[in-house]
């Protein structure tokens, strides 16, 4: 995989770096104030310094896919490229709702990018900084596909895109708009869906691909934690890297998903009078072979809905779980906690005030870049 060496790309950040901050200073009011209301990870103001040199991409119009389709005699029919969710199993009509949009598709694919956006529970609030699809992304979708979608530059997709971290003459790109990874589903259902996911990925998987990367938020992050399990599980891929990047990734307790279980992990850094916190999972039981695998984890840990108990997922380490988290760095996993409500942490464009906007992006999507400029070869 050509990319542009780590000396280079750091010269670059702290160029930008010093244009942003002179620029703030020439401005009112000189730079933004960090928020001192709770206590700062550590290791926090270094993080916001280098997330505040990643510059959006360009917007991006895609077509986003069904993977099962209604033909003109309203029958469904597999779409092509996207048979293998049809031969995991699921129901036609749970995978009618499933809609991805190949950004780019070269034939030549030393690396593999999937990003997903969070479930859709309402008419509203379904925007994503991951992927960077507006709230109303689906607005112009037929039984086939949704032919104009918006993809905002400032999102993870767009961002990295523009990097050339993995160049996209050589990288297959793409946003699941919708994963319809449902919490309520049962877990067969689940199961189904994560094979069909994980089936597709890897029929992209060329002689030259290097490395996956897998990014979601809410019910996304979850998908991608189980897509990395299965990837993982797969001895014919031993020679790729799998990088996962989870925003506040939920994944139902109740059903043990993801070995959550009926025990939450308070957040260190809550805003006070609130009660975020994450459901427990041992993740070295979970990923038992991890070799060449990297995670990020941002947890919340705000309850998705109120009184449902639906909330993000928290790693620990230790016989039991801790009743007060802590930012967590094991090599190969690593989770910090912040303050940011759920959506916030899924979309820091959209959701948090407009004062706390930049320190949100330094802490979600601009961190997840800091991680992964990191770890990249």
């Amino acid at each position: 995989m050509v990319r542009t060496k780590r000396v280079a790309r750091h010269v670059f950040s702290r160029l930008n770096l010093a244009l942003l901050l002179t620029g703030a200073l020439a401005s009112c009011g000189g730079p933004m104030e960090p928020d001192l209301s709770a206590p700062e990870p550590a290791g926090a103001l270094e993080a916001h310094a280098q997330a505040l040199t990643y510059p959006s991409g360009s917007s991006q119009t895609v077509v986003s896919r069904r993977v099962v389709y209604r033909n003109g005699s309203g029958a469904y029919q597999a779409a092509a490229g996207f048979e293998h969710f049809r031969a995991a199993g699921a129901s036609d009509g749970a995978l009618h709702n499933i809609r991805i949009a190949e950004v780019d598709a070269p034939g030549a694919r030393e690396a593999l990018v999937i990003m997903s956006a969070g479930q859709k529970i309402s008419s509203s609030g379904h925007s994503s900084g991951v992927t960077g699809q507006s709230s109303n992304w689906d607005a112009s979708c037929d039984s086939i596909s949704c032919p104009n979608v918006s993809l905002d530059g400032r999102s993870l997709a767009m961002k990295l895109r523009a990097l050339g971290w993995f160049p996209s003459g050589k990288t297959y790109l793409s946003v699941v708009n919708d994963a319809n990874f449902d919490h309520l589903f049962d877990s067969d259902t689940k199961q189904r869906i994560v094979n069909g996911f994980s089936n597709w990925l890897q029929a992209q998987v060329r002689p030259e691909t290097r490395a996956i990367y897998l990014a979601g938020s809410s019910r996304g992050g979850c998908l991608m934690m189980r897509m990395a399990q299965a990837l993982r599980a797969n001895t014919a891929l031993d020679s790729i890297d799998i990088y996962v990047s989870s925003f506040d990734g939920v994944c139902r307790n109740s059903q043990g998903e993801l070995g959550t279980f009926d025990s939450k992990i308070n957040n260190p850094v809550r805003p006070w009078g609130t009660f975020y916190g994450a459901w427990a999972t041992n993740l070295t039981a979970q990923f038992p072979r991890r070799n060449r695998l990297h995670i990020f984890h941002v947890v919340g840990g705000q309850e998705v809905a109120p009184a449902t108990g639906i909330r993000a997922f928290s790693g620990y380490a230790g016989s039991t779980p801790p009743s007060k988290g802590t930012n967590l760095d094991w090599g190969w996993y690593k989770q910090t906690w912040v303050k940011w409500k759920h959506k916030e942490i899924g979309n820091p464009y959209s959701d948090p005030s407009t004062s706390d906007q930049a320190q949100a992006v330094a802490e979600t999507v601009d961190a997840h870049l800091t991680w992964l400029d990191a770890r990249l070869p």
